[in-house]
């Protein structure tokens, strides 16, 4: 594709500089060929040098001997001029023709926008042998390369999307800088009743409209046909920061500013650190330095009350200016620094400017751009790197990528039922030797990762069915447990639920588990069960709330109605 295009290229460069010359060549070859009639003026020679592209100049209709640079210019004119003909009938053909490939595109992939993240988006799309069609206004800097098709328009106008074949699409990915334009993206491609799913995600970058978007996508108590979800860009993010490095000793952490990463990292750092069962009492020290420190600890704490449970947080409020007098104290040097300043300059400028962070330990410094900065400081051949601990960590590469963006809030809250399994195994004693399903929700078999999707897709159901719904867990702390009738109620919703998700799967009745032959002894209807089958469903009803307050959403009671 490159090489056509520098041939192409190459070949207008050339045709340009023909034209060029064969006005040259013309208007001297017609100053000597009208020598003898002064009266013809220098806007006449230009006028009749002009004639020569369209094969018509005045002059040469006279006959007669032509100079030699007339003679090479009246071919070599009407060359650029059917030149530029093919290849404005090229441009046409080919811009109607993407616009037909775009239209009856299949199975592709449809990102909206041509910011950074649309950029980054459509690169690992297309590194994943992927089709996409981009839609953008035609301002920006639209994604080139094989594979990648373009419309533009507005992305919330249904006939804009339907030129993108949205109805035909697996996946539309809304990355405008305007979170209600994205959500209005996603819900018109919903709205076009595609004939097949397909999957829209939204970009929101306020963590709180995030929540509660998802939470009413939880809430939904019908079956999915499409999958609809919202993300935020540093949550997922972190996810990636600590996948790759893992902070597992329990020494101090260090969290410079905090906002929207720096309250996402603190919170899967509590999530890691519960998940590796540390001896009792032992919690992660982390200490936060940010201007309101104070507040944004415990609004993080309020909506996710395990991070205080396993995080001895120490709290400073002091901005940049402060920091030099506040790390000079002596306290024991951090095993880890983040700098999560939103602001890209300003983490730069902290990392770089403050000396007591240059401990030795790894300095990860949150930036929002591409790599520009991870490129001048990789390896110190550019610039010095603080003797290798310094790591440029840009936010929008790092977790622009479809495979993270495809999880959606079932799948977090699928993650959440698995996480609590397994603490639950772990306060009982078991150990992975003896529970093959004590892994990471990363590593566990699609198999087992269905179930948990299943029942985090049941959730809405069950709470419609007692008059609640979810909600974002972002005001002060609230406690909530079902009644005894309804936890008996929702037990047998959870266990038809579970015998038709086997059942669907082939799985029969049989007096012993048997994964090979799909045989499990509690496939019957409730009321054969066992007192010890039913308190399994009794249980996965109560810890509810725990899941989904580990989430980050909290289990709201509807008022009932009381009538006129």
């Amino acid at each position: 594709m490159k090489e056509t295009t520098s041939i192409r290229s190459s070949v207008m460069a050339a045709f340009g500089v023909l034209a060029l010359l064969s006005l040259v060549l013309g208007y001297a070859g017609l100053r000597a060929y009208l020598a003898d009639q002064p009266q013809v003026s220098f806007l006449d020679l230009v006028y009749y040098d002009l004639q020569l592209f369209v094969i018509d100049s005045t002059p040469l209709g006279e006959g007669g001997p032509l100079p030699w640079p007339l003679e090479i210019a009246r071919f070599t004119a009407p060359a650029v001029t059917v030149y530029a003909l093919i290849e404005t009938v090229r441009l046409l053909l080919s811009s109607e023709v993407r616009r037909l490939r775009a239209r009856e595109a299949s199975r592709h992939a449809i990102v909206c926008g041509t910011g950074a993240l649309g950029q980054a988006l459509t690169q690992r799309l297309r590194e994943e042998g992927r089709k996409v069609v981009v839609i953008g206004t035609g301002g920006g800097d639209l994604p080139r390369g094989p594979g990648v098709l373009h419309v533009t328009g507005d992305a919330t106008d249904p006939l804009v999307l339907r030129a993108a074949g949205a109805s035909r699409a697996r996946t539309v990915y809304a990355c405008e800088d305007d979170a209600t334009v994205n959500v209005a993206i996603a819900a018109t491609v919903h709205g076009m009743n595609p004939p097949a799913p397909v999957a829209a995600y939204a970009h929101v970058p306020d963590p709180r409209l995030c929540a509660a978007l998802r939470a009413r996508r939880l809430g939904v108590s019908e079956p999915r046909d499409h999958r609809l979800d919202f993300f935020n860009l540093d949550e997922l993010a972190v996810r990636v920061l600590l996948a790759r490095d893992p902070v597992e000793q329990p020494r101090p952490v260090l969290l410079l500013g905090l906002k929207t990463f720096g309250a996402a990292l603190l919170v899967e750092l509590a999530r890691r650190w519960r998940l590796l069962a540390p001896p009792p009492g032992t919690r992660l020290p982390v200490r936060v330095i940010a201007p309101e420190a104070d507040s944004e600890v415990a609004a993080v704490c309020r909506t996710y009350p395990f991070v205080a449970e396993n995080c001895a947080l120490t709290c400073e409020n002091a901005g940049v200016d402060d920091l030099r007098d506040l790390l000079d104290a002596g306290r024991e040097h951090p095993q880890r620094v983040y700098v999560c300043y939103a602001d890209d300059h300003l983490a730069l400028t902290a990392t770089l400017t403050v000396a007591p962070l240059w401990t030795g330990a790894p300095v990860v410094v949150r930036v929002s751009r591409r790599r520009m900065f991870g490129e001048v400081f990789r390896d110190g051949r550019l610039m010095e790197d603080l003797a290798g601990s310094l790591q440029i960590f840009a936010v929008t590469e790092e977790a622009g990528k479809p495979d993270l963006i495809d999880e959606d809030v079932i799948e977090r809250i699928a993650r959440a039922i698995h996480d609590r399994y397994v603490l639950a195994c772990v306060q009982r004693g078991d150990t992975p030797g003896g529970n093959a399903s004590m892994v990471p929700y990363e590593e566990l078999s699609e198999a087992k990762k269905g179930q948990n999707r299943d029942q985090a897709a049941h959730i809405g159901a069950k709470l419609a069915a007692v008059g609640c719904v979810p909600a974002p867990s972002t005001e002060a702390p609230h406690t909530f447990a079902f009644t005894g009738d309804e936890v008996e109620r929702l037990a047998r919703m959870e266990h038809t639920r579970w015998m038709r998700y086997l059942t669907d799967r082939g799985w029969t009745h049989g007096p012993e588990r048997d994964d090979d032959a799909l045989r499990h002894p509690d496939l019957l209807d409730w009321e054969y069960l066992s007192e010890q089958a039913r308190d399994k469903d009794r249980e996965a009803v109560a810890q509810l709330p725990d899941i989904l307050q580990d989430a980050g959403f909290r289990i709201v009671r509807l008022p009932t109605s009381t009538g006129p």
